[in-house]
């Protein structure tokens, strides 16, 4: 008898889940951005609340939660319940990158998130001062391999993903480079600009795009996986020598680690139609970023290899930051 009540009970449970999974949401949801508002990911994070809201019948609402490269908003979503009601659109930096150069990490990417979609991709580019002789990415190695360690470049901070750029392509095509760190995308623009260094690596290509348009600034070469429209000219880095090389940042789509498989579907479902849209495609295209909508086991996989290609980028530069 007693048996028979625990299976009743049992079986009452899994109804309750069942219905709150099928009702589900009956109430507003919270989009956690690890960065301020205004930037790339803002921006992204604001256009999927809008359609997650428009499929939902709920709204969603942006919580931009800024600090620490992102981590401090990631740690919030890792501590959330997984009942839906908290989402966030995460990044490269924190999800594959610090977990191999910051020890003190509040949260483990592998085991903390539910991983939903990868939203967009975003290229970087190689870029040279107007007064440098580099007009291709052969021949900075070449000049690179010529004066080793006189080529100077500037990222946006150790650590940083840019950084990290410009040392697996350092690492890959066998040269040596002289890093500047900055505090911030815009005074290494302004020093690369000014000629104070040789080089810039980056992340985004808004800056860019305005620059080189205005003759400002060289685009060597791109770091995705192919041409971005918006700089169709430009070789990629693996076109320019380096087979298989690619390099960039991502936003992701993620719920706290045990969002149940039918929250997961439906919210997956939502995103990846808006990232095969054709106006949002272009609008992402217009600001140098690619849509790259995946099921969540392709997601996983793209997880893993990201976490590959980071954790032997770090190891090869024995960089620790805490």
């Amino acid at each position: 008898m007693k048996a028979f009540i625990l299976l009743a009970l049992a079986g009452v449970t899994s109804i309750t889940a069942a219905q709150n999974t099928n009702a589900y949401p009956t109430k507003p949801i919270t989009m956690i951005v690890p960065f301020p508002p205004g930037g790339v990911t803002d921006l992204v994070a604001r256009e999927l609340a809008k359609r997650l809201s428009e499929g939902l019948g709920q709204p969603v609402v942006v919580d931009n939660r800024a600090g620490a490269g992102g981590n401090i908003g990631t740690a919030v979503l890792a501590r959330a319940q997984p009942d839906g009601y908290t989402l966030g659109v995460m990044t490269v930096s924190a999800m594959s990158i610090a977990p191999h150069i910051q020890k003190s990490l509040s949260f483990v990417p592998a085991k903390d998130f539910t991983p939903i979609t990868n939203i967009v991709n975003t290229p970087g580019a190689v870029l040279a001062g107007i007064k440098t002789p580099y007009n291709s990415l052969p021949d900075l190695v070449k000049a690179a391999k010529a004066q080793p360690g006189k080529i100077s470049y500037a990222s946006v901070g150790l650590g940083s993903l840019p950084h990290l750029i410009a040392e697996k392509l350092s690492l890959d095509a066998g040269i040596s480079m002289v890093h500047i760190p900055y505090k911030g995308a815009a005074p290494a623009m302004q020093d690369l600009l000014a000629g104070v260094v040789d080089l810039s690596f980056e992340s985004a290509l808004t800056n860019t795009v305005a620059n080189y348009n205005a003759g400002r600034l060289k685009v060597l070469a791109t770091t995705g996986s192919k041409r971005v429209p918006i700089l169709s000219n430009i070789p990629t880095v693996s076109e320019s020598g380096y087979p298989g090389f690619v390099a960039q940042g991502w936003f992701g789509f993620f719920g706290p680690a045990g969002l149940p498989p039918a929250v997961t579907k439906r919210l997956n479902e939502i995103a990846t139609s808006m990232l095969r849209d054709k106006a949002v495609v272009e609008k992402f295209d217009n600001l140098g970023i690619q849509a790259d909508p995946l099921t969540p086991e392709q997601f996983v996989k793209f997880l893993q290899e990201q976490d590959r290609i980071w954790a032997t980028t770090a190891k090869g530069l024995n960089l620790q930051l805490d």
